[in-house]
């Protein structure tokens, strides 16, 4: 009988993983390129940001040379008269960018010294013994002395040193210290913080022989206990230029525009030649600057479009249409000539600063020492910005950052004013009438004058009175006003008074507010620990320590807090003392109070017979306000409305302008930038020319500008641009994955219920299989 053939091989380990990935493999190739450009935009990124750092450091390089004004530094040359005392042992020298060159003589006449007193013989304990210990108490009486200006206390417990401390820390503008001459003779030394010949003062009662602090020996002059003067403070006397100037100090800033003496030694048969020139030293400095940083740039830019040997392509931005307009503009740049300049110095390369075949810039000594040496304005002339007009008072300021060489026109449309005032009462041929009270206010900072005219002033004593008021500077100083009693002594209470003898008792808390001289809120707390031995001295430290020890706090001999300011000038100080007990400062009343200042920008000249009140400087910001000057003067009170000046007014080559005092500024088109200062006496409405020529500096930096500014800059929009693709590129891979994913899993379950079924027909055929092979062998 026939057999029957078995079922076998439907299925035998099927990769399921394997058919996935493979059918996957072209979406997982698209994510690897994208990948890839990634990479290259990260790349990309990384590169344009290198190129820009070179290119800003190479654009602060040329900002750094585009000024006039502030293209040399000078040097000083010092030779003196006696070859046995050399220059350097009389005065030193120092200047910045507004020295101008050239020579002048110096003789140093005299040194500004300190002024230094001391105790005259062995300061003494109350009992008339002379002290073996500087930090033993004195046992004085109490009392007190005036350092200053500023009180200091003295109580029965202080000794010698800690009289010294209280007037260290109380910035009094004098430094005291002891000096133990022997071991029973120790002196207080008091010797000013600053040189000059206005001496420090010293005065009390209490000191002189009759006073409780006689054994100081600090008593005045004529007493028996009179201080002993160790040096009298002078003022520093200089010649400079056959003209002897005197000063407070021996560093002189204000002699010779740009230039500070410092006095080192007095020789009056000694001069000084001094010679100030023009540092080449620094000049060649800044020009190599220059063109490292313009080469760093090229070589970039080079290497970018060289071939690589090893990956066989250029760099990364080397089809970047940026790079090549970069090249462009700086290759254009150092062709560029500057208008106005003599043809054999009006360029980089006629001055030796030349390119090579590479576009790298080198110096050419021979033509660049030359012109160093012996005309260096001729390099500053090449790099810098600079205009000029034939119309006086007209004067080139500033160009723009996108400025090119020309002639621009300047039309005026309105000159600039002071605010002033004259008054229309003749105080010459009639002095004044009546007493009055004159007071300005100067708009914008509030400072403040009052001035007292008298009966009778004439115009040159009028005029005085006012520009001593307005050249004054004050020193803010806040006075409360209720006045402190010492219940012990039934006398005005001083720094020693305890707190338990002003009605104080412990655990009192005292708040301390207010606000610094700028403005800074001050807030801080002072706690009664024994009203027996916590002194008003204690709070006095306590608010200075409040205030960061910025001001000095001190009570006055009618017993009233005081609290100043340690330094000259405006301030909004303000002190509240308040307690949450029985004491009782006061407040700092206005009427107390002085308000601190600086010098006012006001001056009053004279207009004839008349009397003018004016601004120092022009313009609408720069007004002030007066009254109280009618009767006198014939000055109409101003009310709240300040006297103001007006701003200059006008277009340059058409374009609106902003002005501000004497200064217009273009604002608009190609005047963008550009500022005119004019001081002429011309009325307007007028017009004139200003001819710029644009050095190779200022050009660059104009240039430089449209590639590197980190806000606009083709450059930085550039790496944004990059930075948008590579988030895109992120965004489509993000995409892909997802998709592949989903993929994936369709797939899987796919292969994998495909799978199962071919298990099951696998399972049926080895059935079958063994089915047929079972009847087959029944069959035999």
């Amino acid at each position: 009988m026939a057999t029957i053939s078995g079922i076998s091989g439907l299925v035998a380990n099927f990769d399921t993983k394997g058919a996935v990935d493979e059918l996957l493999g072209l979406r997982k190739f698209e994510i690897s390129q994208l990948t890839k450009k990634q990479t290259a935009e990260t790349e990309k990124q990384a590169a344009f940001t290198e190129l820009n750092s070179l290119l800003s450091n190479f654009r602060n390089q040329s900002i750094a040379m585009r000024d006039v004004g502030t293209f040399f530094a000078y040097t000083a040359n010092l030779n003196s008269s006696d070859a046995a005392v050399p220059a350097s042992t009389l005065v030193d020298v120092a200047g910045d960018n507004s020295v101008t060159a050239g020579n002048h003589s110096i003789v140093v006449e005299q040194l500004a010294t300190t002024a230094r007193s001391s105790s005259s013989i062995a300061v003494k304990d109350n009992a008339g013994a002379a002290i073996t210990d500087a930090n033993a108490a004195l046992n004085f009486n109490s009392g007190s002395f005036v350092l200053n200006g500023t009180t200091i206390n003295v109580s029965a417990a202080d000794s010698l040193q800690s009289i010294a401390n209280n007037i260290n820390t109380a910035s009094t503008g004098v430094s005291a210290s002891v000096i133990k001459v022997s071991d029973a003779d120790f002196r207080l030394v008091l010797a000013a913080d600053t040189t000059g010949a206005s001496a420090f003062t010293l005065t009390s009662t209490d000191l002189d022989a009759a006073g409780p602090l006689a054994n100081l020996q600090l008593g005045a002059t004529g007493q028996t206990n009179a201080k002993q003067v160790l040096e009298a403070g002078k003022d520093a006397q200089v010649t400079i230029d056959g003209i002897t100037i005197t000063r407070s100090t021996n560093t002189i800033g204000d002699a010779i525009s740009g230039l500070t003496f410092t006095l080192k030694q007095a020789n009056p048969l000694v001069t000084v030649d001094m010679s100030i020139g023009v540092d080449t030293n620094d000049v060649q400095n800044k020009v190599l600057d220059f063109i490292d940083s313009y080469n760093a740039v090229y070589t970039y830019i080079n290497d970018q479009f060289k071939i690589n040997n090893d990956t066989g392509s250029n760099g990364i931005l080397a089809n970047e249409s940026i790079l090549t307009s970069l090249q462009s503009s700086l290759t254009s740049g150092l062709l560029k000539s500057v208008p106005g300049l003599q043809s054999d110095r009006n360029s980089l390369v006629r001055i030796g600063i030349e390119p090579n075949e590479l576009g790298m810039l080198s110096i050419n000594d021979n033509l660049f020492t030359n012109f160093l040496n012996n005309d260096a304005s001729a390099i500053r002339d090449v790099f810098v910005a600079q205009g000029s007009s034939t119309t006086p008072g007209l004067q080139f300021l500033t160009a723009g950052t996108n400025t090119i060489s020309g002639n621009y026109s300047v039309n005026i449309d309105q000159v600039a004013t002071k605010a002033a005032v004259t008054g229309m009462i003749d105080v010459v041929t009639t002095p004044l009438a009546s007493d009055q009270t004159i007071t300005l206010t100067e708009d914008g900072s509030a400072r403040q004058a009052i001035v007292d005219l008298l009966t009778g002033d004439s115009q040159s004593t009028i005029i005085s009175k006012l520009n001593t008021e307005f050249s004054t500077v004050r020193t803010e100083s806040r006075l409360f006003d209720q006045m402190l009693i010492d219940s012990s002594t039934t006398q005005a209470a001083n720094g020693a008074t305890t707190f338990e003898n002003l009605g104080g008792i412990t655990g009192e808390t005292i708040t301390i507010s207010g606000t610094n001289r700028s403005g800074s809120s001050v807030q801080s707390t002072f706690s009664i620990i024994d009203q027996n031995q916590d002194t008003i001295s204690d709070l006095l430290s306590a608010i200075q320590s409040a205030f960061n020890q910025q001001v000095t706090a001190s009570i006055d001999t009618s017993g009233r807090i005081q609290v100043q300011d340690n330094n000259s000038g405006d301030s909004q100080l303000a002190v509240t003392l308040s307690s949450d007990g029985a004491l009782n400062f006061g407040v700092d009343s206005t009427a107390l109070t002085t308000e601190g200042r600086f010098a006012m920008s006001l001056q009053a000249v004279s207009s004839g017979n008349f009397v003018t009140i004016e601004h120092k400087y022009y313009g609408a910001k720069n007004g002030f306000t007066i009254s109280g000057a009618s009767i006198g003067l014939g000055i109409t009170d101003s009310g709240v409305t300040p006297i103001s000046g007006s701003d200059i007014a006008g277009t340059i080559n058409g374009e609106t302008t902003t002005g501000s005092g004497q200064v217009m500024v273009g604002s608009a088109g190609n005047a963008d930038g550009i500022g005119v200062l004019y001081s002429g006496a011309a009325a307007a409405p007028f017009s004139a020319s200003m001819a710029i020529g644009i050095g190779a500096a200022a050009s660059f930096d104009g240039a430089m500008d449209l590639f590197s500014n980190p806000f606009s800059g083709l450059i930085q929009n550039s790496i944004f641009s990059s930075e948008n693709t590579y988030t895109t590129i992120s965004e489509k891979i993000t995409a892909l994955e997802i998709q592949l994913e989903q993929q994936r899993t369709i797939l899987t379950r796919s292969f994998s219920q495909m799978e199962a079924s071919m298990n099951t027909l696998q399972s049926t055929g080895n059935f079958l299989t063994a089915q047929i092979d079972a009847f087959n062998a029944g069959n035999k």
